[in-house]
């Protein structure tokens, strides 16, 4: 079986991949972290790479001065979206494949901080990855932690909606998928980010009763992030098997992923 390696593209120390790239290795796939904020390379081509995957961080995704590294991310999600290679972006991550495609980036008054309820959309239950969530108006509970809000690019599919920031999940092309909410992180994670991070909080909320929410959630939030990692990898096994066919010219026909 031809190993997986995904490229995992972190911002800023704390906002790693977190339990959405354990649950991405016990699906199969191997990871690769690249930090240019440590002033790791970003490489220029993903030669022995099955995917791409982008994290999320406190920066907009157009704050390249303090970030030199943007333009290069933006140029590869300009290529993930054009079918060179798949892409899964969590959050910043999300907005950089949405900026990088014609999606305008707007900034909220206040920030989504907490667990909210969203939900699959028509062509989020076709989709080869977000599928995994359930069918058309299946809600599911996610964690959002962000004041910078991203509209839909151009051509883009809407996958997960919900909420007063309606676009939380979407794809770009055949294998470009961006997401708001953060499937990777825990409620641990998340009392980090609120003690460094100075976003005020939604209105009505406080550290504790984000705390308990994330609490409350987190078996559903572990049952639902799961198999979306699952459903990633799958994609991945799906889409490097036809493409080592094709090199070998035999013809063959992958049948259709199925969701875990």
């Amino acid at each position: 079986m031809t190993e997986l390696r995904i490229l995992v593209i972190e911002h800023e120390r704390g906002t790693g991949p977190e339990r959405f790239g354990d649950w991405l290795e016990e699906a199969g796939a191997k990871l690769e972290i690249c930090r240019p904020h440590l002033a790791e390379t970003i490489p220029d081509e993903l030669i022995g790479y099955a995917g791409l995957i982008v994290l999320g961080g406190a920066a907009g995704p157009l704050d390249d001065a303090d970030n030199p590294w943007f333009p290069q991310v933006r140029d590869l999600l300009r290529r993930s979206a054009a079918g060179e290679f798949p892409s899964f972006n969590i959050c910043l991550g999300g907005e950089m494949l949405a900026a990088a495609t014609s999606g305008a980036i707007v900034r909220r008054s206040r920030p989504q901080i907490g667990v909210y309820r969203l939900h699959t959309t028509s062509a989020g239950q076709t989709d080869p990855v977000f599928s995994a969530l359930g069918a058309a108006g299946s809600t599911f509970p996610a964690v959002l932690f962000h004041q910078e809000e991203m509209e839909l690019p151009a051509d883009a599919e809407l996958l997960v909606t919900g909420s007063d920031a309606p676009v939380q999940a979407f794809r770009v092309g055949e294998c470009a998928w961006g997401n708001q909410f953060h499937p990777e992180t825990d409620a641990a994670q998340i009392a980090r980010w609120l003690g460094s991070d100075p976003l005020p909080l939604p209105e009505g909320k406080t550290p504790e009763s984000i705390a308990s929410e994330l609490a409350e959630a987190d078996a559903a939030l572990v049952v639902a992030h799961r198999r979306l990692a699952h459903a990633f990898v799958a994609y991945l096994r799906s889409r490097s098997g036809t493409s080592a066919r094709e090199a070998a010219g035999d013809g063959t026909v992958h049948e259709e992923v199925t969701s875990p």
